[in-house]
């Protein structure tokens, strides 16, 4: 889309409106996001990456967790510890009627690897796999997760 309408402009020799041009929903969601200095997608949002990528590759996902203001740990949260369930962030872009606005931590696996750790679904922690991660930052939204 960004493609056609700088081909547009140099056709043109004149700027677009680049509105005209963007692709709907995420694209759209992000730019006003950003002119209104609004959080980034995963501000307050911290992820460890377990076991290995190669559909999404871990260094693009480490990018992208960046990109969207988002922390990377390196260790794997613990859902029991007293640590874990006393920060009080929220996540800004989750649906603010779903109790995953709580949910700060993220273990995310591939979904085509053989490494699936066990269900975590508690207060702050919870597991994902790459493809809603990737699907989050398509529609620059904190999609639910099924339960």
């Amino acid at each position: 889309a960004a493609r056609v309408g700088v081909k547009a402009c140099l056709r043109r020799k004149v700027c677009e409106q680049e509105e005209k041009y963007e692709i709907p929903e995420g694209p759209h969601r992000s730019r006003l996001n950003r002119e209104q200095l609004l959080p980034k997608l995963f501000d307050g949002c911290y992820f460890y990456l377990g076991g290995s990528f190669k559909h999404h590759p871990k260094d693009n996902l480490i990018k992208l967790v960046t990109a969207g203001g988002g922390q990377i740990l390196s260790r794997k949260p613990k859902p029991d510890s007293d640590v874990t369930q006393t920060i009080n962030t929220v996540a800004y872009h989750a649906r603010p009627d779903s109790d995953q606005r709580f949910c700060t931590q993220y273990i995310i696996y591939e979904d085509l690897s053989n490494y699936h750790p066990e269900r975590v679904r508690q207060g702050k922690v919870w597991k994902a796999p790459s493809s809603w991660f990737i699907d989050c930052v398509m529609s620059f939204e904190l999609l639910p997760l099924d339960s």
